[in-house]
């Protein structure tokens, strides 16, 4: 799954020139963008994205695990071979892990910033 094209990041490296990965984590980082993305941010792709934050306490896992395969299915259909798993922690996060030729990338998502209810701390 050679992947000839590169990916860009929102950073630089040292020397002041765009950060950009190839191969294997250019396609993890494709499968993520797609996963976060949330539908309706392409006007060209209305459907395009899983919104993952937006299913965050809506959808079953096995739901999401669906939607995620039709994303793929539909959008980036060339890494069809790569395999995305939800994968529940015991602090009731869920991560998702991508692998690639015997290689697994895990976005953590206990790193994204969460929402606190100020009406629960006053209540508290």
């Amino acid at each position: 799954m050679a992947l000839k094209r590169k990916e860009y990041l929102l950073t630089v490296d040292k020397y002041n020139r765009p950060f950009s990965v190839t191969g294997n984590e250019a396609v993890a980082l494709n499968l993520v963008r797609l996963i976060l993305l949330n539908p309706g941010s392409d006007p060209l792709h209305p459907e395009m994205g899983v919104g993952l934050k937006n299913y965050r306490y809506a959808l079953s896992l096995s739901e999401l695990t669906k939607r995620i395969e039709d994303q793929i299915n539909t959008y980036l259909p060339q890494y069809t071979n790569a395999s995305v798993d939800i994968i529940r922690t015991p602090d009731r996060v869920a991560n998702i892990e991508i692998t690639i030729d015997d290689t697994v990338y895990v976005y953590d998502s206990s790193n994204m910033p969460i929402s606190i209810d100020l009406d629960q701390i006053q209540s508290s």
